[in-house]
């Protein structure tokens, strides 16, 4: 580890403070400073104002190459590419889109891939789930169902978050598609903190996890059986609910571009797979 970036008296590891800087990059070209199709600075005057050596920032351009948001051409200089280019589901890129308000529809965009891969993931774990996987599955909503608050019982908010996130691990697994829960576990990542209802958040989270529970035991027919036999007309899930069960709760619509302040940060945006859920 070594001492490198604004603030002198932070010992900070050189992986974080590339990525610091491909999140203020990516704050700048959002907020439009660097256009789409147009030249960064040079490579002298970008690292000048970071105060990062060229070494770091050009582990930060290389990875925002990779990411799709960067052009490199050697002796031409760097390019911007036009946002329709970028790899979204980089969990960096996804992170800061959704935070500083990239995309108007990004949040709901999301939420309705997500929802329809754990519908489909219910219903393939409905066909393969094992014994010790049922076992496993009863025993996260079981304790979802003891830990969840109400208006009479504060409940134990962390023991039901980690209920939650089991309960969506053990689905995935049941579920034996590999592709299906990489997806939902890289679009799971923190969404804007607010002042909203977080008891009326969990109540639906947890409706919808009794839901894709039900299509588990009885499969998409059965359930399908089972809501209408009240008299009403069944819907299909999404439209029922129109929240997701991710490993955290459903995803807030994105703010407006916010300016960081002068400061990098030095901890990477986002979350990697596998987050715990938060609120």
């Amino acid at each position: 580890m070594y001492v490198e970036g604004w603030n002198v008296h932070r010992v900070v590891r050189p992986s974080r403070l590339a990525n610091a800087v491909i999140e203020r990059l990516l704050l700048r070209i959002l907020d439009g400073e660097f256009q789409a199709g147009g030249d960064l600075p040079p490579e002298a005057a970008l690292a000048q104002e970071f105060a990062v050596s060229r070494t770091i920032l050009r582990e930060a351009l290389k990875a925002l190459e990779e990411k799709r948001v960067l052009r490199i051409r050697h002796g031409r200089g760097t390019t911007v590419r036009p946002k329709s280019d970028w790899n979204i589901l980089d969990p960096l890129v996804l992170s800061v889109l959704l935070q500083y308000g990239g995309s108007p529809t990004l949040a709901s965009d999301l939420d309705e891939v997500r929802t329809a891969l754990q519908l489909l993931m219910a219903d393939l774990a409905s066909q393969r789930i094992t014994p010790e996987q049922r076992d496993r599955l009863d025993s996260a909503l079981g304790r979802m169902r003891a830990c969840l608050p109400d208006a009479m019982n504060p409940g134990d908010l962390p023991a039901y978050r980690e209920a939650v996130h089991q309960f969506a691990r053990v689905l995935a697994d049941a579920s034996g598609n590999e592709v299906a829960r990489c997806v939902v576990e890289t679009i799971d990542v923190p969404g804007i903190e607010d002042d909203g209802d977080v008891l009326a958040e969990l109540t639906k989270t947890h409706e919808f996890a009794e839901r894709l529970y039900s299509r588990v035991v009885h499969g998409p027919d059965g359930l399908r059986h089972i809501e209408g036999a009240s008299g009403t007309t069944p819907q299909p899930l999404a439209a029922a609910t129109g929240i997701a069960l991710p490993s955290q709760p459903p995803l807030r619509p994105a703010t407006p571009l916010r300016r960081r302040p002068g400061e990098l940060r030095t901890t990477m945006v986002g979350a990697g797979t596998g987050a715990r859920p938060t609120l």
